[in-house]
């Protein structure tokens, strides 16, 4: 039986080739491990027209759908079907996981919800064994993550991805799922609100893994709670001793310890990641960061007398947004100093708290086309205008977006960056 898991294009993102599908390899090296054959087909950097010849005759097929990309990939279940009649194509990832009732996802013969490894092999065994299944299909989080097999590397050419740590072609690596925390902004469905994470010796099994195949030693941490336990930090520093291992990291600013950002840097950190969100109080308990301005100013600090690269993630547009709180946000990064600074337009992406419940926050949702909800970068740039709130109309954030994308052009930035950074949004290097 050939199960081939789809990643469809998004032509909204400035660098579609950024990172590896590494969600749906860790869904083919599942399947695999239950010996079935695996096609994947990465769809990333093509337009809305150039991928039609890419997809073949399959037996099953999966498609991993975000919001911004979910009428691409209802387009590219509608030409399975009709191409290859009869065949039952599937669908997973973050916006069916939100809406999984949704009537625009009727196209689907199944739905898998939450994490997909042990839902798919079900999905794929009950097509095999031509058992009924409901099509809705839900699974509990796993709790033993080391438990998972490695994700299928060798089913997409890993080289042709485009992030860099330090300058350097790097892998993706996740080594916890979920977030303890309940920000506003976020969707929970897919990872959880409860942390579990991945022992450090298997973690450092990938890594070697990826050495002796690629010789990559640049990595890509994509876990939320990355600093959280000092305890894994001095196993982790011990066991990459030996493996000159570069690597980037998200932290939160609520982690004070000096020793945190030293064991970081270390064991080789050469970037930590905050989503700072807002240099304003009022913004940041709106969010319900559980988070403090103060706290924000102080581990930027911290984490840079470490020696490290700080990267301050920003959100403009949340509900109660104004124009004196965005220029709070601007005065945060001249003032800490920020090695990078990104500011991405706020989008109600569904399962979030102001998705469920706009009138909660004085916010008009304006746009249920999908297509609209790109924040990461987007076209110039600039994110989909998708809301409006007590306080700033759809123009006058755009118009806001614009002026912070002068700023931060003129402020320029210091360390290494991905090349779109300079190539597609044309910022320069920090002038001090």
């Amino acid at each position: 039986m050939l199960i081939d898991l789809i990643r469809v294009p998004d032509p909204t993102c400035i660098d579609d080739l950024l990172d590896e599908p590494l969600g749906l390899m860790y869904l083919a090296a599942s399947l695999r491990e239950k010996k079935y054959d695996i096609r994947i087909t990465n769809l990333a950097g093509h337009s809305l027209e150039s991928w039609r010849g890419e997809i073949k005759e399959s037996d099953l097929y999966g498609i991993q759908l975000y919001t911004p990309t979910f009428k691409i990939g209802v387009d590219v279940a509608r030409f399975i079907k009709s191409s290859f009649p009869g065949r039952p194509v599937i669908c997973g990832g973050a916006h069916p996981s939100a809406l999984p009732e949704s009537e625009d996802l009727k196209i689907f013969d199944n739905i898998a919800v939450g994490e997909g490894e042990i839902s798919i092999v079900n999905i794929a065994d009950a097509y095999r064994d031509n058992k009924k299944i409901p099509r809705i299909i839900r699974s509990d989080f796993i709790r033993d993550l080391d438990s998972l097999p490695l994700p299928a590397w060798d089913m997409v050419d890993m080289m042709k991805f485009h992030r860099k740590v330090d300058g350097e072609r790097c892998f993706g690596i996740i080594g916890s799922r979920g977030c303890s925390f309940r920000c506003a902004f976020c969707d929970q469905a897919i990872m959880g609100n409860k942390v579990r994470f991945r022992s450090i010796g298997n973690i450092i099994y990938e890594i070697k893994e990826i050495i002796n195949r690629y010789g990559v030693r640049h990595f890509e941490f994509f876990d939320d709670m990355f600093t959280v336990r000092k305890s894994r930090l001095i196993e982790f520093k011990e066991k990459t001793k030996a493996l000159n291992i570069a690597y980037r990291c998200n932290g939160r600013t609520d982690v004070l310890e000096k020793d945190i950002y030293d064991l970081l840097k270390e064991s080789g950190c050469k970037v930590v990641c905050f989503g700072i969100e807002s240099g304003s109080q009022k913004i940041l308990d709106r969010m319900n960061k559980k988070n403090s301005i103060e706290n924000n100013y102080k581990a930027i600090k911290i984490a840079q007398e470490a020696g490290l690269t700080v990267i301050g993630y920003f959100m403009i547009g949340f509900p109660g947004e104004t124009i004196e709180t965005i220029n709070e946000s601007m005065e945060f990064v001249k003032r800490s100093d920020l090695d990078q600074a990104q500011f991405y337009t706020f989008v109600p992406l569904p399962g979030c708290d102001v998705y469920k419940y706009p009138e909660k926050y004085g916010a008009e949702i304006i746009s249920h086309d999908f297509s609209d909800y790109y924040l990461v970068t987007g076209r110039e740039g600039l994110g989909g205008r998708t809301i409006e709130t007590e306080f700033l109309s759809a123009d006058e954030l755009t118009s806001q977006m614009k002026r912070i994308r002068k700023f931060l052009k003129e402020r320029g930035f210091r360390g290494k960056t991905q090349d779109y950074y300079k190539e597609k949004l044309g910022y320069g290097a920090h002038p001090a």
